[in-house]
């Protein structure tokens, strides 16, 4: 108690109430994100190749991804993950942001991804819109959607057996 009076004076109850109330801002503030600050965040680790911190962003709620290689065993969030690593991170992707729209808690942004894949596939790189549903901070929903009225990217894709043109 002499160190509570020390720190906070005569007052320290309300010392005490006063940093918990921040403490509970904080937290709410934290719960509050803006969606499109998620995406930043979300886009920030990817060019950092930071899988945890990606990792981090992704809600254990999230809704199950479509990659082929998720196996069924395997969470929503750890088959989200493995899309992201597999499709960007292991592949050294760099990724470029050239618009964004947000709507509601969803964020959709319109990208051009470079990395090793799309250089194997004789491309220079793909454009698509990530489309990131936001709740609490954490994204709940992700996906990718490929601009296939461009051609590089329906070259890309189609090497990797998806969309048009794909065998």
């Amino acid at each position: 108690m002499k160190l509570i009076k020390l720190l906070f004076g005569r007052r320290p109850l309300r010392a005490l109430l006063a940093t918990a109330l921040m403490s509970g801002l904080t937290v709410a503030a934290h719960a509050q994100t803006a969606p499109d600050q998620v995406f930043q965040q979300y886009l920030a680790a990817v060019k950092a190749h930071d899988k945890a911190a990606v990792e981090a962003l992704i809600a254990d709620d999230v809704a199950r991804s479509d990659f082929p290689a998720c196996r069924p065993e395997m969470s929503n969030k750890q088959c989200l993950s493995l899309y992201i690593d597999a499709t960007v991170l292991s592949q050294a992707g760099e990724i470029t942001l050239l618009r964004t729209q947000v709507e509601g808690d969803t964020v959709r942004a319109t990208l051009e991804l470079r990395s090793a894949l799309t250089r194997r596939a004789g491309v220079e790189r793909a454009l698509g819109t990530d489309e990131v549903r936001v709740r609490q901070g954490r994204i709940v929903a992700f996906r990718f959607v490929p601009d296939f009225a461009d051609e590089s990217t329906r070259r890309f894709f189609a090497s990797l057996g998806i969309g048009p043109g794909a065998h």
